[in-house]
This record gives structure tokens, sequence and C-alpha cells, in this order.
């Protein structure tokens, strides 16, 4: 499956479940973040704690789907490779700093639990 298949069937799979409050942050829990962004939390195994999420947007330059992940900068992160983003709250949802998609120049914040686009 190519890159971009994959994107499309997580962008069509996120769009097909029901959103869940963010209180009840589970893993594969699919949040509506406003703005057509949609997230799911990870994990690590074994573990309930957040250590990052998955997003799902349209791209500006189609509308195909798209997606991207943050690995948030906590302790249960620790082996985790790349860049992180500071939690500042779960609930609501607040990161710093911005999150740009490095494929389609998506870009924006995610705080008070939701998409502010830049």
């Amino acid at each position: 499956m190519s890159a971009d298949d994959r994107d499309s069937y997580l962008y069509a799979l996120m769009r097909d479940q029901l959103d869940t409050p963010l209180t009840e942050a589970k893993k594969l829990r699919i949040h509506d973040l406003g703005h057509d962004v949609r997230i799911m939390f990870t994990t690590c195994s074994g573990s309930d704690v957040p250590t990052g999420l998955v997003e799902s947007h349209p791209s500006p330059v189609d509308g195909s789907g798209c997606e991207g992940s943050v690995t948030f900068d906590v302790p249960e992160a620790e082996g985790i490779s790349g860049p992180r983003w500071t939690l500042v709250s779960l609930d609501p949802l607040h990161i710093e700093p911005s999150v740009l998609c490095r494929r389609c120049g998506w870009h924006g914040f995610i705080r008070n639990g939701r998409w502010e686009p830049c």
C-alpha cells in the first residue's frame, strides 16, 4: 500500500467513526477538532497514557486525505525518536508549538481542544 493510499484510507476511516469527548481519551478513539481535522491518541504498549496523536486533514491542494503525527514530550514516549511537542493540557487538548504537515503544508495550532488554522 502506497503512502497516498494509506493516507486516504486513514482519512476515510477517521470520518466514518463517531466523535468522542476528549475527556474519554483512549487509544483509537477519534476526536473532531474542527476545520476538518480529526485525531486519534497514540500510546505505548501496555499503557493508557497518551504519548502522541495521529491527525487527519484534507490536503489544501486537492482535498484528498493527508495525515501526520505528533509525539508528546512525556516520559512514556522516551523510546520514540523524532521531534516532540509540549503537552500543555490533555483536557482540553493543548499542545505547543504549531503542527505543520510537511507533505501538503496544512498548518495550525491545537489549543482549547480545537484546531486553529495558521
